[in-house]
């Protein structure tokens, strides 16, 4: 069995809101072991809520719509599952009871509007809402079945967890479990990943997919099972073989991020970083303040040109890319000490056959490493992609 999710609301696609509701459903139908498929965003108009309502009805068995269900003019749900399923809509006195009821809880007199509220689609089941003025309601029909509950994220989740998740299990018979684990690589682009995972990725149970990020690419590995050690057992021999493939890239799994990596293994050293940087404006600072390790052990002094750095520390200004990166190479040593990485992101430098270049180097205890980036990217996304390059570097030479 599967399902869609219908999301309506002008103001979901103007960007006014961001869409939370998606992703709690999302996530509980995944823990159901019920299949989503698709997930559709359509404004506060009923005949285009009714016609998308129609189309998922072909092709899912379960449709869970939120929003639409306020006492306002634009709030058009009812109507649209009334008329994609071929009703008509009848009052229940019974509802505007509940409704009333709720509202003199909440110390407050309904208004006439929200009687609107007490409308339904002839023959739906009604949902009660205790957390809320907007009644649901759930729709079966020979295709399927219409879930619609509130667009108030706290009400949809509490109606998901209370009537709904039960609902659907009851409909499901035996459930099963759908788990995901997500491996996170870096220094790899996601051509090359994709490549090197061209075979696993072609598997039906578990499935192997890819998420690329600015400077990172997310393998994700999901199974279904009856139980979640069963899924759990066909997820193990995919990333055994993913991990043999793609060993030097995996820096972390599900919640793992490489700033909590890299402080892990500073406070295991027992080493600190000191940095210059004239190509993040501070980006690589804010990264490595993300986790408490990696922020005790980092400092870093954010400078506007290379030329100001060389100017400050006394080292003669290159000329070129060759001794660009003999001055790189020096001045990360002299960053250096006993107990601390020296590390410069350090540019731009010109050169003849790729235009803009950034330097990248990490130095202790007399080696030092220096890497050279192409910068292809422009503004901010620049500044994120070197981050990422030089937190790549750090945990490399760490690890």
């Amino acid at each position: 069995m599967n399902a869609e999710i219908v999301l309506t609301g002008t103001e979901l696609l103007l960007g006014e809101i961001t869409d939370t509701n998606s992703v709690v459903i999302a996530r509980m139908l995944r823990d159901i072991g019920l299949d989503l498929l698709y997930k559709t965003t359509v404004g506060d108009n009923e005949v285009r809520i009714a016609e998308i309502l129609r189309d998922a009805l072909k092709r899912a068995d379960f449709v869970i719509v939120s929003g639409g269900l306020g006492p306002t003019v634009d709030d058009v749900t009812r109507q649209a599952a009334a008329a994609a399923t071929g009703r008509k809509l009848v009052y229940s006195k019974e509802l505007e009871a509940q409704i009333a009821a709720r509202f003199k809880r909440f110390g407050r007199t309904m208004a006439e509007n929200n009687k609107r509220q007490a409308w339904l689609p002839e023959g739906a089941i009604p949902v009660e809402n205790p957390v809320g003025t907007a009644p649901c309601f759930i729709i079966e029909t020979e295709q399927g079945s219409i879930i619609c509950l509130p667009g108030v994220p706290r009400e949809l989740e509490y109606q998901m967890k209370r009537a709904i998740i039960p609902y659907l299990k009851g409909k499901m018979g035996k459930t099963q479990v759908i788990k995901a684990r997500i491996l996170h690589t870096c220094g790899l682009g996601e051509s090359n990943v994709d490549r090197q995972l061209d075979d696993l990725m072609r598997g039906s149970n578990p499935t192997v997919g890819l998420a690329a990020h600015l400077g990172q690419v997310d393998i994700r590995i999901t199974a279904k099972a009856a139980t979640e050690a069963d899924a759990n057992a066909l997820i193990a021999p995919a990333e055994e073989e993913i991990r043999k493939r793609l060993a030097d890239t995996i820096f972390g799994v599900d919640q793992k991020t490489l700033p909590e990596v890299v402080g892990e293994l500073l406070e295991k050293h027992n080493l600190q970083v000191t940095a210059v940087d004239t190509l993040t404006g501070g980006v690589l600072t804010g990264r490595m303040q993300s986790d408490e390790r990696s922020k005790a052990a980092f400092t870093a002094t954010v400078f506007s040109s290379p030329e100001e750095v060389f100017d400050t520390i006394g080292v003669p200004a290159p000329n070129d890319a060759e001794s660009a990166e003999a001055a790189v190479k020096e001045l990360t040593q002299r960053l250096s000490q006993p107990n601390t990485l020296g590390v410069c992101i350090i540019g731009p430098v010109k050169t003849d056959s790729t235009g803009e270049e950034a330097l990248i180097a990490i130095a202790h205890k007399g080696q030092v490493n220096l890497s050279r980036y192409h910068r292809v990217y422009k503004g901010q996304t620049d500044r994120e992609w070197l981050a990422a390059q030089a937190l790549d570097r750090v945990w490399r030479w760490l690890r």
